[in-house]
């Protein structure tokens, strides 16, 4: 066997098959982990703010986020493990290290081992900075199972610190197609090896609108064809694992753009649409809610209602009605004869998809498509 092949994973990603993935990765890749966002503030370390891509919404404000959810309480935390029945989570930020972070990491970290039980898979990610003996003996009591880090040059050291502990180790880094960064990204991979670390997860380097500013002014550009690949990143990727391969025995795992924006996403959305779908709706191939709307004159939506109950003997679970509008399952309105019927009552009938959410600040309807036009040219079966 080829030690140093590389394949592609169903989710866009890259790895050396006789090694495998970070398990941290293979629950994210399925949907299973939910991301706590602790808050956007840490140490603004020069090796990284500058190409940073949380929003301003975000950065450097107290707000924490698990998954798309902004959270103020654990058990706000739980529900939404419990809406997607997540197998793990992972604590992202700013820095859940940071020193002002730190204590509430660990809360977070009990609570849900507490909750959902030791195989509860957890890790996070750090800069590094002021990371220490005593926080790697802490995290790894509190019951977290996998650390990845992102330090400047000067603090690769302190990776050693979370080796033999119990916990996974190894770096989550981007891959900025610059000649000296690669050069010093070879020498970090040459140097987690060393160590003993498990893996390196490569991420192909993103271009977004919190960054774009900075990143064109060091002459960055975006991938021509998609909508946040920096140009380079990926070929670069490739090519540095089929060179260092070779020479190292730690897993590498690149993670592309579509891989986290998509693939994770979708994943994530198939599970909580199954947990929170009403009767009425359906669920696509990306994890969206799909039902059939039918829109008009108040009184004669209420008519309309009455008729679907009573004449057309719609049972009262597959339908919903607000007294604006009535929703119902899609098969049963894209039928011809209730498509007459809705024109004849001079009503309006939409297919309309939407976000698995239920909070409306979460909930985008994602299409709105007349009746009429979905039912000729796209079709249900494509669902």
């Amino acid at each position: 066997m080829n030690e140093t092949k590389i394949v592609e994973s169903k989710s866009n990603t890259f790895f050396l098959k006789s090694r495998g993935i970070p398990k941290g990765c293979q629950y994210c890749l399925n949907g299973t982990k939910t991301v706590l966002f602790l808050n956007g503030i840490c140490q603004n370390p020069k090796h990284c703010c500058w190409y940073c891509p949380i929003s301003e919404k975000r950065k450097n404000k107290k707000l924490t986020y698990a998954n798309e959810i902004q959270i103020s309480s654990k058990e706000q935390l739980l529900d939404e493990l419990n809406k997607i029945k997540a197998k793990g989570m992972s604590i992202t930020g700013g820095d859940p290290l940071f020193e002002p972070n730190f204590e509430n990491t660990l809360e977070f970290i009990k609570f849900a081992k507490a909750k959902k039980g030791k195989k509860f898979h957890i890790h996070l990610y750090t800069n590094g900075i002021n990371f220490n003996e005593s926080k790697a003996i802490s995290l790894a009591r509190a019951g977290l199972d996998e650390i990845r880090f992102n330090p400047p040059k000067e603090n690769w050291n302190v990776i050693k610190y979370a080796l033999d502990k119990g916990m996974s180790v190894g770096a989550e880094v981007p891959v900025i197609p610059e000649k000296e960064y690669i050069e010093n990204l070879e020498e970090l991979i040459f140097y987690l090896d060393e160590i003993g670390a498990e893996f390196i997860n490569l991420n192909e380097f993103e271009y977004c609108s919190p960054n774009s500013q900075s990143l064109k002014e060091r002459g960055f550009k975006l991938k021509e064809g998609t909508i946040a690949s920096v140009e380079r990143s990926n070929e670069t990727a490739i090519t540095l694992i089929k060179k260092i391969a070779p020479k190292v025995k730690i897993k590498i795992h690149f993670c592309t753009i579509i891989a986290k924006d998509y693939w994770q996403l979708r994943e994530r959305y198939l599970r909580r649409a199954k947990t929170i779908k009403l009767p009425y709706e359906e669920i696509n191939e990306d994890g969206l809610l799909i039902f059939a709307q039918i829109e008009g004159d108040k009184i004669k939506i209420k008519e309309f209602k009455n008729l679907l109950l009573n004449q057309l003997k719609v049972p009262r679970r597959f339908l919903s009605y607000d007294g604006l509008n009535i929703k119902l399952p899609l098969t049963f309105a894209i039928e011809e004869d209730l498509i007459k019927l809705i024109d004849k009552n001079n009503l309006k009938g939409y297919v309309v998809e939407i976000t698995p959410f239920r909070e409306e600040q979460y909930q985008q309807i994602t299409e709105k498509t007349p009746i009429k036009v979905f039912n000729e040219e796209l079709g249900f079966n494509e669902y």
